[in-house]
């Protein structure tokens, strides 16, 4: 390589530029890692080939249980976790691969692939139950008395849970990977960058969005998406590889959150990580990013505001709260908590 002569001006910038990135994010104030400082956990890369995301081996999705946390994962993991972090009780069902859970006041519902649901009333034992499908099962939620699953190829599974699935097929390009719902209506996201949402349960519309925004935004593989009260939030990954957040009211008009930060020098940076999970504080209005490589973005109403803390090296993929502490879980089962 040959180096032309700088200026005093751009070798300063030079240098700035060259320290970021050889040195970690820091946090600047609002996230804070109860953690003394980022462990060297070994690898377990998501890796993503035509924006589709390889499975790795870890927790897959977390969510609020009570007193503290449940986390589920590959090797058939069903953890309960107590608001300090650690695993307090463990179920395993080493045949299983579990990707997503849901609880109410009555049962937990963990599923997984080849079709896997397990159930659990009133804090009993998991057993499984008949599903009718094969298909990997990447998404649960619980909308109009229904428990509803998104699986693979289009597949959406509905029922009570006390008795038989029924199934129903969308002609959708991807694999239905996330569901969220609120009381009047239910979206979903698939991994080629469709929407599909229900008013009932059972009747569908698909939305397009990589065909309607085409001269707008690069193509999206989403990842997650989440519904509120006043919005609906969809995050993936672009077709150049770039991190994408999406926000609407309906779901049929959409916008790009732009995923800058401010480091702790003063420099604008921009998300490069995969946002795998996204959990919003109703308390703070703050919605959090879980992503690949230990990263968490906080993503307040302010679009300059943003920030972006690592708490890990492993690729996270759940993120859940309560009581200003976040938890977070990932690949080879790590759990960070963080006081916010």
């Amino acid at each position: 390589m040959v180096c032309t002569p700088f200026r005093s001006s751009n070798f300063l910038i030079f240098i700035l530029a060259f320290f970021m990135f050889i040195n970690p994010i820091q946090s600047e104030n609002h996230l804070v890692s109860t953690d003394s400082q980022v462990k060297k956990d070994s690898s377990s890369i998501t890796l993503k080939t035509n924006g589709k995301i390889e499975k790795s081996t870890g927790y897959k999705a977390i969510l609020k249980n009570e007193d503290g946390f449940l986390a589920v994962g590959s090797e058939g993991r069903i953890d309960w976790i107590s608001v300090s972090g650690k695993v307090i009780k463990s179920e395993k069902f080493p045949d299983e691969n579990f990707n997503c859970l849901m609880s109410d006041s009555i049962k937990t519902i963990v599923a997984g692939d080849n079709g896997s649901i397990l159930i659990s009333f009133d804090k009993g034992k998991f057993r499984k139950i008949s599903s009718d499908t094969s298909k990997n099962i990447n998404a649960l939620t619980y909308f109009n008395g229904l428990i509803i699953a998104g699986a693979d190829d289009g597949e959406i599974l509905s029922g009570y849970g006390k008795g038989s699935f029924s199934k129903t097929h969308l002609p959708v390009k991807g694999n239905i990977v996330s569901l969220s719902s609120q009381k009047s209506d239910c979206y979903g996201a698939t991994d080629e960058g469709e929407i599909i949402h229900t008013k009932d349960g059972i009747n569908w519309d698909i939305f397009d969005f990589n065909k309607v925004y085409a001269d707008y935004y690069k193509p999206c593989f989403f990842t997650k998406i989440l519904t509120t009260e006043l919005s609906i939030a969809v995050t993936g990954i672009q077709s150049d590889g770039s991190p994408a957040l999406m926000f609407s009211t309906q779901g049929n008009v959409w916008s790009e959150r732009t995923l800058s930060y401010t480091d702790s020098k003063g420099m604008v940076d921009l998300l490069t990580e995969s946002p795998n999970d996204i959990f919003y504080d109703k308390t703070l209005d703050l919605f959090y990013l879980a992503c690949n490589k230990g990263y968490v973005m906080q993503i307040p109403s302010c679009s300059h505001c943003n920030k972006l803390v690592q708490f890990s090296t492993e690729n996270l993929h759940g993120i859940s709260g309560y009581n200003n502490t976040l938890f977070i879980v990932g690949d080879n089962f790590c759990i960070k908590d963080i006081n916010l």
